[in-house]
């Protein structure tokens, strides 16, 4: 029946057999279908009709209708429209006409699923579905005796007009005035439309939801200011599309407003008539007029009317202020007079300040999320199908390329969409070189917007060379320094805070488009102006023949990685004609160690230009700079990791620009430069100069010094008395055994001072002018009071004093406690008690190391949260922990390692954000908490060397990382062992477990190589054996700990390829304890290294007294450094299937861990060593997993 209250809405319009299967498609050409009588058309009807146009409702109206033609007709019109409204008047039975059209209107519904929206106008629900009703009454009156009228169409008629009324629907009863009943029909229509609307799946806009939600959240729609949201990003992040999302957020939620989505304006702002349409279209839409022009806007009486709009408005595309102004017609953007107070603009740009000081929420649209990225690249790469596994591991490589941006991944994926693999690998490889069209044009735009060619040699100096560097510096660096704001602004690159540091980011698309000019560039001028190829500039070195780089006059700057190249041999004089260098920068990004590959006599550097305003050159060889070298343009020099330099020159030159000083590394420098005419210098690095022995008097009168580095100078003595900067923000002191006094320091703005292993007796008072949210690390025995420090600081370190207590404060002083995010407390030997607010001076992470006084924390008295970290090591006397740690909400990682705790307080298993449990070498432990299963986050456990656990309680099914190692009492697993999916298991020298456990356990962990659920895993256990299933082995008894095993690489298919590699080897120590981490290269023929891995560290405990069996698997098939970066490797395919059928050999090689002493490598005996590259068959999934040779457990002997 009809709603009979004008308070409750009835629900959206039915489909009496509607379901939520129904097959509606959503494609339909009209909104709604309009069913009425004559006697309401130029009354209510017409308002009705009204209000649908100004709400940009399409419906069919049945003068469209031509009534000769027949009922089918009419069956075809309802399938083009969504839903149908029968407004059901007093003479709306006399029409015959009219019932056929509820009659079919009902037979769509059961048909079709079409939906009906009934309007009782003037009428009740039961005049219409009533046997005895009004409209029953004059059925039987008027049709009864008409021939043309048979019974069977008078009951068709009354069984339609009773389904469509029973529907609920609005009566003119309940809401009787009639503005506001045609209100609550359109609202009901809308709402229904949005409902069925063919929405957008959610995958299709990945990481939407939350963006929307928060750019919703500064529109703050229930309140009734005037309020504008700039949606602000680099080209092709993805502004319309959120912008396009919100927009319909607000107008399917948000009642009583105009709203407009004004798109592409930039575009059509460069022809004049498409802008004065899109002008008028906007304000035709605001004021339902439909004849309104372009030159008839201003009028009076129009700015009055829109004064009184509560409007929402989405300018997508802006570039300029201008574009606004017009589109506001003439109006200043911080004019509120134009629309009604509540009114909202959203405005998508990539130049931030286009709305200028107008108070503006600036919204800043960043790149995807990698898994975002990937997903959204599956979907258009992929569709609805699942992608083969090969293709997958190449998606990753798409995906890097992209770094988040929406068009790239979009673009790309369309690109690859049903291609081979061999396709996809050839255009991942060129695209690199040469981004793709589509892209290449959206952000050029951005490119030739700027306007100028000074802001864009910016702008190709900075993402060719200055990415990651310090924002201060590069202003230093350029003269047109005032435009990198404009750049920034213009979303062509950013600032990243890091501490107390800007650093410049360049998105690598935005990198690609600047060499990509450069090179365009380049062939146009037949010069380049910029280098970083390292064929191209080895070239230029060597002066081989190269006609565009010759003399390189033109050449501004020169980008050199030496990390991957070979020897170089420069020719003399390479430098000269160079006039227009500025920028020079040779490096190895990777290990900087061993001798310089670049060979450069010395008459070579006498022809450095002196217009270098850049000089970065690691393992300069030279003992110095060339005297006829001047550095009067010199902003940053940096000789880093020079082991021959022992002064940058013999003669020193006058240095009045530079900012930026590195020296570090430079074990044999004896003197740095006189810096004394350098005003500007803001960083002095000279960390691990053990060669230098005084720091001049000068530079304590560097006024703008910034960061002084100084750790590690083994013989450093003599610094100045004091540092005068009033702008130092870093001190490094640390590791200087012969230093015994501190500077004072002048600067208010101090935010590290790390006096960390040095003997330095009086603290500086500059401790107590550490700037709020600064570090603070002091140590040495002359350290016998907690500083009374009243700043806020995001650390405070302690290290080896003899400092006893820190409660320095009473309960009468809670008001001036000292606050640290992170309290960092080692090796202070006499220290015996904390301070009993503990808890209120530390706000995230505690840390205690070998301090043995301690026999106790304090309780924790109220719930406290943001507390993520405590790690308590070498406490020998710490008896207890408090019962009161389920009141620290946000733990995550509890570390207790060796300490004299027998238990830990049942209140543990609250902690239900807890992650990672630290618990080794507690020899007092016995027993977990029975319910400790109760940590649902819990996903690492480490209880190794703890002796006297007998047995495990149930865990937590999170859990992937457990290690039980040397609990010499535990006699079995946890009962659900066999439920949990492990991703790293240690139980080695547990000798009483179950001798055949290991066999068990080695079954699960196959099978968790063969599923996709982890990437890497590790096993470690007693034995002496590999498991069967390794099937390439080699046996070495030596004492040697190199060794090799040989295999034969597969021929892959689509449906047979390698998914990952297991490692393994037995191996035992004789004395001591040593953590250890294993390489192995993969070498191919002649090719060595064609793929490297790095096993996780892994250790033998002091009592070790048996083999141990080690075995780890990796999914990365393109393999890792020795430091565990992924190498990106630039070949078209990956080296497995390079080399598929090529007989080769994996080389393991043991490596200690940092800290270990390498000779203990020696006292190793590796007994055995195995492989097994692990295939995937796609027909059997997971299961499908297989060894690659056919003779299982063939051993090759070495």
């Amino acid at each position: 029946m009809a709603s009979s209250s004008s308070s409750p809405p009835p629900p959206p319009p039915s489909s009496h057999h509607a379901d939520s299967s129904s097959s509606f498609s959503g494609k339909w050409e009209y909104d709604v279908f309009l069913c009425f009588r004559g006697d309401t058309r130029h009354s209510f009807t017409s308002h009705l009709s009204a209000a649908f146009r100004d709400r940009q409702v399409n419906f069919f109206i049945d003068n469209m209708l031509n009534k000769t033609e027949s009922i089918d007709e009419l069956t075809s019109v309802l399938k083009r429209c969504a839903l149908s409204v029968v407004i059901f008047s007093e003479k709306f039975p006399d029409s015959s006409w009219c019932l056929d059209e509820v009659a079919t209107i009902s037979q769509s519904m059961t048909k079709f699923r079409h939906r009906v929206l009934p309007v009782f106008y003037r009428v009740d629900s039961s005049d219409v579905s009533g046997d005895s009703g009004s409209y029953a009454k004059t059925i039987e009156r008027k049709y009864t005796h008409r021939a043309s009228k048979s019974p069977e169409d008078r009951k068709r008629w009354m069984d339609a007009l009773k389904v469509v009324a029973n529907i609920a629907g609005y009566t003119s009863e309940a809401i009787k005035i009639e503005s506001e009943l045609v209100e609550a029909i359109v609202n009901c229509v809308q709402n229904t439309l949005l409902e069925m609307s063919p929405r957008v799946k959610p995958d299709n806009l990945i990481g939407i939801d939350f963006r929307v939600d928060e750019v919703v959240e500064l529109l703050a729609m229930d309140t009734n200011d005037f309020r504008i949201i700039e949606l602000w990003g680099m080209g092709g992040v993805g502004k319309t599309t959120l912008a396009k999302a919100c927009y319909q957020r607000v107008i399917s939620t948000v009642e009583g407003i105009k709203y407009h989505f004004v798109g592409d304006i930039n575009q059509r702002d460069a022809m004049e008539t498409r802008m004065e349409e899109m002008i008028t279209k906007l304000y035709s839409t605001l004021l339902s007029e439909s004849n309104l022009t372009y030159d008839n806007l201003l009028f009076d009486e129009r700015k009055r009317r829109l004064s009184h709009l509560r409007v929402f408005l989405v300018f997508d595309d802006v570039e300029n202020l201008s574009q606004i102004e017009r589109l506001l017609l003439g109006n200043h953007l911080s004019s509120t007079h134009l629309f009604a107070p509540g009114s909202r603009i959203i405005l998508t740009t990539r130049n931030k300040m286009v709305v200028g000081n107008v108070g503006a929420k600036i919204y800043h649209v960043d790149c995807l999320s990698h898994i975002e990225s990937l997903q959204l690249f599956q979907l258009h790469a992929f569709g609805e199908s699942r992608p083969s596994d090969d293709l997958m591991g190449l998606s990753s490589r798409a995906v890097s390329y992209c770094q988040g941006c929406p068009l790239a991944i979009k673009v790309v994926g369309g690109a690859l969409i049903g291609k081979s693999r061999d396709y996809w690998v050839s255009f991942l490889s060129d695209m690199r070189q040469i981004p793709t069209p589509e892209i290449r044009h959206v952000l050029m735009r951005s490119y030739n917007a700027l306007g100028g060619k000074e802001i864009q040699s910016l702008f190709l100096d900075i993402a060719c060379f200055f990415y990651g560097t310090n924002k201060s510096l590069v202003t230093k660096y350029s003269p047109a320094y005032h435009l990198l704001e404009v750049l920034i602004d213009k979303s062509l690159c950013t600032c990243v805070v890091e501490r107390t540091r800007e650093r410049i980011q360049v998105h690598a698309l935005l990198r690609e488009l600047a060499w990509s000019i450069v090179n365009d560039e380049s062939i146009k001028l037949e010069n380049p102006t910029r280098l970083n190829n390292l064929g191209d500039i080895q070239k230029l070195l060597t002066k081989k023949s190269l006609p565009s780089l010759q003399g390189g006059s033109t050449a501004q700057g020169i980008y050199l990685d030496l990390s991957k190249a070979s020897e170089i041999d420069v020719e003399a004089n390479v430098f000269e004609g160079m006039t227009s260098l500025r920028f020079l920068a040779i490096i190895y990004s990777g290990n900087k160690e061993g001798a310089p590959k670049i060979h450069v006599p010395y008459d070579a550097f006498t022809t450095l230009p002196d217009s270098l305003r850049w000089l970065q050159w690691q393992k300069f060889p030279s003992k110095s700079l060339p005297s006829s070298f001047t550095p009067k343009n010199l902003v940053a020099l940096s000789l880093e990791y020079s082991p021959i330099l022992k002064r940058c020159w013999d003669v020193e030159p006058e240095l009045a620009n530079l900012v930026f000083l590195n020296l570090s590394h430079c074990i044999n420098l004896v003197a740095i430069p006189d810096l004394s005419g350098s005003p500007k210098l803001e960083f002095l690095g000279l960390l691990g100069c053990k060669s230098l022995v005084e720091l001049p008097s000068h530079v304590g009168d560097l006024n703008k010094l910034e960061v002084l580095d100084l750790r590690r100078c083994a013989n450093l003595t003599i610094l100045p008395p004091r540092l005068n900067s009033k702008f130092l923000k870093h001190f490094f002191l640390s590791q200087c055994p012969k230093v015994t006094r501190c500077p004072e320091i002048d600067s208010r703005e101090l935010m590290i001072l790390d006096l960390e292993q040095t003997p330095v007796r009086a603290l500086p008072l500059a401790i107590y002018n550490i700037k709020e949210g600064g570090c603070l690390s002091l140590s040495g025995r002359h350290i016998t009071c907690f500083p009374a420090i009243s700043t806020s600081l995001d650390l405070l370190g302690l290290t080896f004093t003899l400092i006893t207590e820190m409660n320095c404060y009473d309960d009468h002083q809670l008001g001036s406690l000292p606050r640290f995010s992170a309290l960092e407390l080692v090796a202070n030997l006499q220290l015996k008690s904390l301070p009993k607010h503990l808890w209120s001076m530390v706000s995230r992470s505690l840390l205690i190391h070998y301090c043995p006084s301690i026999e106790t924390l304090p309780e924790i008295f109220h719930p406290v949260t943001g507390f993520a970290n405590i790690y308590i090591k070498g406490c020998l006397n710490l008896k207890s922990f408090p019962t009161s740690i389920n009141n620290l909400k946000s733990l995550q990682l509890l570390g207790l390692d060796n300490t004299d705790i027998e238990s830990l307080p049942p209140a543990i298993v609250e902690l239900d954000q807890l992650t990672d449990l630290e618990l080794p070498n507690n020899k007092r432990l016995k027993f977990l908490p029975c319910d400790i299963h109760k940590l649902a986050k819990l996903s690492y456990l480490n209880l190794s060397s703890c002796t006297k656990i007998k047995f495990l309680p149930e865990l937590p099914p999170s859990l992937l990382t457990l290690c039980v190692s040397g609990c010499t009492l535990l006699q079995a697993l946890p009962s659900n062992a066999d439920k949990l999916r492990f991703k790293d298991l240690y139980f080695e020298d547990c000798p009483q477990l179950d001798p055949d456990l290991p066999q068990q356990v080695m079954l699960n962990f196959y099978d968790l190589a063969a599923s996709d659920l982890h990437p890497k895993g590790v096993l470690q256990h007693s034995g002496s054996e590999l498991p069967t299933w390794f099937d390439y082995k080699s046996s070495n008894h030596a004492s040697d700990s190199c060794m090799m095993v040989q295999f034969t690489l597969p021929n892959c298919t689509t449906e047979r390829r390698i998914k990952g590699i297991a490692f393994g080897l037995v191996c035992s120590l004789d004395i001591g304890e040593v953590d250890i981490s294993v390489t192995c290269d993969c070498n191919i023929g002649n090719i060595a290294a064609a793929a490297s891995w790095c096993s996780p560290s892994f250790g033998f405990g002091q009592d070790s007294q048996s083999d141990n069996v080690y075995i780890w698997y990796d999914k990365n098939l393109l393999g890792e450094t020795k430091k565990g970066v992924i190498l990106i490797r630039e070949e078209a395919d990956p080296w497995y299937e390079r080399y598929a059928g090529l007989q080769g050999s994996f080389r393991f090689s043991l490596q200690p861990s940092i800290g270990q002493d390498p000779e203990k490598l020696r006292r190793i005996k590796i007994k055995s060593i195995g492989v097994s590259l692990l295939l995937s068959e796609q027909k059997n999934g997971a299961q499908g997993m297989l060894a690659v040779s056919k003779n299982k457990g063939k051993e090759v002997q070495e």
